[in-house]
């Protein structure tokens, strides 16, 4: 459980050190993702669109995020996929096995190349309430570093002993634990949201958040991906 748990927080965590994407570009982008998950039915569809998340995973240098967040889906892809081919066959057990590699993947690079106070300026921007904008930011900021967390608990008691036997003996203590960690971080969230001016009406900001060469090329990569499905449906693998 500890390795998924660090794996996990290694996949979606934000990388200050990376390529930074403007967040009205990966927030487009990720619709669309996710657009084309729903949609695509049929391998022709969900393969390139694999392969070129990957690619955007390698170029933005997501490397090791990718893999370890693909290392802690491994038993997850296994049991699901299993089950799928049991009651609905290859086709299905492998295009549900597609669309979860998708999923994780798209969410992945884009918790790494997008700036979490980047994205809350933009959708303040867009006349979104404050308390409304700061949510996805919270989160990209909140979920990997309570991976980690939950990483780090279950380490400890780990190393005292008290992991051991049937997990209804350990479970309600580590889970204390966690959600007592939870709360002692959200004392330094609310600290955070009060210094950065929460609840203020009228809001300044001290640096803006221009588009980039980078920023076009990644929109005209899914340009032409998108100009390029209907020539893509138009093949058939089975």
């Amino acid at each position: 459980m500890s390795f998924m748990l660090r794996r996990l927080y290694k996949g979606f965590s934000y990388h200050p050190d990376a390529i930074h994407i403007h967040p009205l570009v990966s927030l487009t982008i990720l619709g669309l993702q996710f657009l084309f998950l729903l949609i695509g039915n049929d391998i022709t569809i969900l393969i390139p669109l694999l392969v070129l998340i990957v690619i955007e995973n390698l170029f933005y240098g997501n490397f090791h995020g990718m893999i370890s967040l693909l290392r802690a889906m491994i038993p997850l892809l296994v049991f699901l996929g299993i089950l799928t081919f049991l009651f609905g066959g290859l086709i299905l057990a492998y295009l549900l096995i597609l669309r979860l590699l998708v999923g994780a993947l798209s969410c992945s690079i884009f918790f790494a190349v997008t700036n979490p106070s980047d994205l809350a300026r933009f959708l303040e921007k867009c006349r979104i309430p404050t308390k409304l904008a700061l949510i996805p930011s919270l989160a990209l900021t909140m979920v990997p570093r309570v991976a980690k967390d939950a990483e780090e608990t279950f380490d400890t008691l780990e190393l005292r002993g008290e992991i051991q036997g049937f997990f209804l003996r350990w479970l309600p203590k580590t889970l204390a634990i966690f959600v007592a960690s939870i709360l002692y971080r959200s004392e330094f969230l609310a600290q955070s949201l009060y210094f950065r001016g929460f609840g203020i009406q009228k809001r300044t900001y001290y640096r803006t958040v221009p588009f980039q060469r980078i920023d076009l090329i990644r929109s005209t990569l899914w340009l032409l991906f998108i100009l390029l499905l209907p020539i893509l449906k138009t093949f058939k693998i089975y």
